[in-house]
């Protein structure tokens, strides 16, 4: 019995750091890229050039890189023009703010 709570203990603790991790991931966009960052490093970046528009919508197929667990009032829909999966989603904090941000480096 007591390994079980050992093994719930750690499954708990594990759980609550990776929840604790992805609420870390921060969203950059500079002159060339919109960046997917964790600290320092990239895990992800899009070209600019390769973004065809931005909005709010949510489709079926996509490639999520969330940071919170509550995204339905924080969806950013990034539409790729080239690649396998062509929608990219992300989460910012104040997406109204961050998709004029991202609509004036496209323009």
């Amino acid at each position: 019995m007591k390994e079980n709570i050992g093994v719930f203990v750690g499954i708990l603790v594990w759980g609550t750091f990776l929840y604790w991790l992805v609420t870390r991931i921060a969203y950059v966009v500079d002159d060339q890229y919109l960046r997917v960052m964790l600290w320092r490093l990239t895990l992800r970046k899009v070209s600019i050039s390769d973004i065809a528009f931005a909005d709010t919508a949510t489709p079926f197929w996509n490639e999520h890189w969330c940071n919170t667990a509550f995204v339905m009032k924080r969806i950013v829909r990034i539409r790729r023009k080239t690649g396998w999966i062509k929608n990219f989603i992300i989460t910012p904090a104040n997406r109204e703010e961050f998709l004029r941000c991202l609509q004036s480096r496209l323009h």
